[in-house]
């Protein structure tokens, strides 16, 4: 049985929304009209600082040991105390094979712990501890028509509709939407996903800026993290969303224990059937 990571991925999802919110307040103050590349950096950064923050004050080992606590019965003090020290944070990347391999120019990618309970009576820990999601993303910048509603957005360009048809399972359309006399109102991001669509579609949904069913970027985040949408193959992960050479920019948001700390593989939960002490208090 798998332990659910849902108070690590609502984690996540509240410093990617802290990060929305920053990046909003220097678009308006300092970065009127932002070019798409620059608001994809923008948000990058703040991302890194607030995920940096809630690293430094603990809150991904609390999370974690929350889910830990939640669905494990009875588990010992002992334990709990050998996956303390888990921190994260967001890794720059400077690589670019936009259009070329992804057809997309943001690749979003989440490394994590992965726990599971084995044995009869569920007695043994096993726990990898780079378990990776990823997500292809082609951003594009709508702007607020003058004397109609809605937004007016760039099409496709011709590669990315060629090697679109190959990406769809984990490809998503970002949406960033500016407003205002002078352009420095910033919508929260939404998100369009692909995966049941065609080239065809994402050109009209572009065109008449009908997008069938956009989601906020906490829903995209944890169904990420829960691995319901992207894709878990590494290969894939690997060569297209974040490949060692080339360039999409790359999101990465890790969550682990430096080195020399955290679990091993594989180990046998101690026999104890009561416990005094909340697990959560060990690191506070």
């Amino acid at each position: 049985m798998e332990i659910r990571p849902d108070k690590l991925g609502q984690l996540i999802a509240g410093c990617w929304a802290e990060a929305e919110s920053s990046l909003a307040e220097l678009i308006a103050l300092k970065h009127p009209n932002p070019p798409e590349e620059l608001i994809t950096e923008l948000l990058a950064g703040e991302l890194r600082h607030s995920v940096a923050a809630a690293s430094d004050g603990h809150k991904f080992e609390h999370a974690f040991l929350e889910d830990l606590e939640a669905q494990i019965p009875n588990l010992s003090v002992s334990d709990a105390r050998r996956f303390g020290g888990l921190i994260a944070s967001v890794a720059p990347h400077n690589k670019s094979h936009e259009g070329r391999v992804s057809a997309a120019d943001l690749g979003i990618l989440i490394l994590r712990p992965q726990v599971w309970l084995n044995g009869w009576g569920n007695e043994t820990i096993e726990c990898s501890r780079d378990h990776a999601t990823g997500l292809l993303a082609q951003a594009k910048l709508g702007h607020h028509k003058k004397r109609r509603k809605g937004y007016s957005w760039n099409t496709l360009q011709k590669k990315q509709e060629k090697l679109f048809p190959d990406r769809r399972a984990y490809y998503s359309l970002l949406l960033y939407r500016l407003k205002g006399k002078d352009l420095n109102e910033f919508d929260p991001l939404r998100w369009q996903l692909c995966h049941e669509s065609k080239v065809e579609d994402l050109k009209k949904w572009l065109q008449s800026d009908l997008f069938p069913e956009e989601k906020t970027s906490s829903d995209i985040l944890r169904m990420l993290f829960d691995g319901q949408i992207g894709t878990e193959d590494r290969e894939t992960i690997q060569s297209v969303i974040a490949p060692p050479q080339g360039d999409p920019r790359v999101i990465e948001i890790r969550i682990f224990w430096p080195d020399g700390s955290g679990p091993p593989p594989s180990f046998h939960l101690e026999q104890q059937h009561h416990q005094q002490e909340n697990v959560q208090r060990i690191y506070q």
